[in-house]
């Protein structure tokens, strides 16, 4: 007995229906650059960071404003370096090159026999030529030399140009933000203005230049930047320890120990380096690929 035709209602309901988004693929953690220079490079940067804080850290406390404003083009150079060496730029061959060694690969996807394994001679190479079928003999061909470093030469023109681009957002859009925030958890409101936007700019190029090079402007990744969605990873680990940091720092402002290193925005300042340095250590390591989950009807973080 023949079923009867589905009805036009239900056809059409489950063609406007909105697309299922609970198996969405979780977002790849962003990862280090597989070359020798980024991985070395990766551990010089936030111990170069701390060392030339720590030696500057008198030179802060005796005039926090000249300090500040003296370090603050050098702290961008030596960012701009790190994010061009060591990470992903946003859109770029090397971002899907990185996201792709993060995903695992499915157990149930087929591999494809190589020539060797099945008995066959085509495409084996001897004495550097390439056997094409059996009885004829090929070259391999090689690159261009000009075509190689013209790829090159423009691989790195994107990289600066990108670097660039998030040195200039991050200065125009994440320091107002952060001195606005600073404001809003206790800065002084009246006075200390240099200071609080020195401090702020400090911690946007600490937190906020590698999400922009990374991440771009994607809105969608941002509101899981800001939501707190995202896997961790060195840039994410880095910028959460920046945050965190200058929030501890700010315990010591209000005690009563009359030391001359308790002036605003010291302390908040070194945690924020001190921050960065151990977020990105985190982030690289124990807590790389993990997210934090919040569960409806639980007031407890899980992270996975």
């Amino acid at each position: 007995m023949a079923s009867p035709p589905p009805s036009p209602l239900t056809t059409n309901s489950a063609a406007s229906a909105p697309p299922d988004t609970s198996n969405k693929p979780a977002a790849p953690p962003v990862n280090i650059l597989p070359t020798q220079l980024a991985t070395t490079y990766s551990y010089i940067h936030p111990a170069a960071l701390l060392s030339a804080f720590a030696a500057r850290f008198p030179a802060l406390v005796n005039d926090p404003v000249s300090e500040m404003a003296q370090q603050l083009p050098f702290l961008a150079l030596a960012h701009v370096a790190y994010v061009m060496i060591c990470l992903p730029a946003a859109g770029s061959s090397d971002s899907a090159t990185t996201a792709a060694a993060a995903t695992p690969t499915s157990p149930s996807t087929p591999t494809i026999p190589s020539a060797s394994s099945t008995g066959t001679t085509t495409g084996s190479t001897t004495n550097g030529n390439v056997i094409l079928r059996p009885g004829r003999v090929g070259r391999r061909r090689t690159k261009d030399s000009s075509s190689s470093s013209s790829s090159t030469a423009s691989a790195i023109r994107g990289r600066v140009v990108a670097s660039l681009l998030s040195l200039t957002l991050t200065t125009l859009l994440a320091t107002p933000v952060l001195s606005i925030l600073l404001i809003l958890f206790g800065a002084p409101f009246t006075t200390h203005h240099a200071q609080t936007v020195l401090c702020a700019a400090h911690m946007a190029i600490l937190s906020s230049l590698a999400l922009v090079y990374v991440h771009g402007v994607d809105g969608s990744v941002w509101k899981e930047v800001w939501g707190a969605k995202r896997p961790g990873d060195v840039v994410w680990g880095g910028a959460l320890g920046t945050c965190v940091g200058a929030w501890l720092g700010a315990v010591p402002v209000p005690l009563d120990w009359d030391r001359p290193w308790q002036a605003y925005p010291i302390t908040l300042l070194t945690g924020a380096y001190v921050g960065f340095v151990l977020g990105s250590v985190l982030g690289r390591s124990v807590l790389f690929g993990k997210r934090v989950r919040f569960e409806e009807g639980e007031d407890v973080k899980k992270v996975d």
